[in-house]
């Protein structure tokens, strides 16, 4: 199971005690200091792998004191598809505007200020990767309960998963530059970053496009 990490927000995978129960699952803490324990306190969302394949999870507190939480796996139907689309939109939104500040960083420090540039680029990037890569884990998890509401959305999501791969390698490479050691070119970092924002720009606009209208009912699929 993936949670978010209480206190970075990075994404966090354990191992956990989980059983059947109709069509959710039960999952057991061993006490109430299991970190993933702790994220659901503070973001009740999980992706849960069941036979390798990513399932969306909503966790809800076991009553009586015991530890642990029920699993609701998504569903989709048509309200829970709106608010899924609507959902998608604020999260793309608020990517943009870190990558926008990101740019910003970059295209206003002078070339005096380039140790400032590598640390406020650097910090961009931790925040924006922390919250990328749970945007794109989740996706994956909601991807399976799309995908059975909406079969036709199987080539689309398909590609979406893969992009979701590529993406994640394309940060790694950003990443191991801003921290890297010795000068860097600004040309260079250019370079990095441009590749980055253009990947996501085509990423999450093939997404909007193919996603959005049978999320809101606008098409068949």
């Amino acid at each position: 199971m993936t949670t978010a990490d209480a206190e970075t927000g990075r994404p966090r995978t354990t191992r956990v005690d989980c059983r059947p129960a109709g069509s959710r699952y039960l999952a057991f803490a061993p006490d109430r200091d299991s970190p993933w324990y702790r994220d659901l306190l503070v973001s009740p969302q999980a992706t849960l792998e069941i036979d390798g394949v990513p399932h969306a999870a909503r966790a809800v507190p076991f009553e009586g004191g015991e530890r642990g939480f029920t699993l609701h796996l998504l569903e989709v139907d048509a309200a829970r598809g709106r608010a899924i689309a609507d959902q998608l939109l604020v999260h793309h939104g608020e990517l943009r505007k870190t990558l926008a500040a990101a740019r910003a960083e970059l295209d206003g420090a002078p070339v005096a200020n380039r140790p400032r540039l590598r640390g406020e680029l650097l910090g961009h990037c931790v925040t924006f990767c922390n919250d990328l890569r749970m945007h794109h884990l989740r996706e994956d998890g909601a991807f399976t309960a799309i995908e059975k509401a909406h079969p036709g959305l199987a080539p689309a999501l398909k590609r979406l998963r893969r992009e979701h791969e590529t993406v994640s390698r394309a940060l790694h490479d950003l990443d191991r530059l801003l921290q890297g050691e010795g000068t860097i070119e600004r040309a260079a970092l250019r370079e990095e970053f441009e590749r980055v924002v253009n990947g996501l720009e085509e990423h999450f606009a093939y997404e909007e496009a193919n996603l959005l209208p049978a999320l809101r009912g606008d098409s068949a699929s």
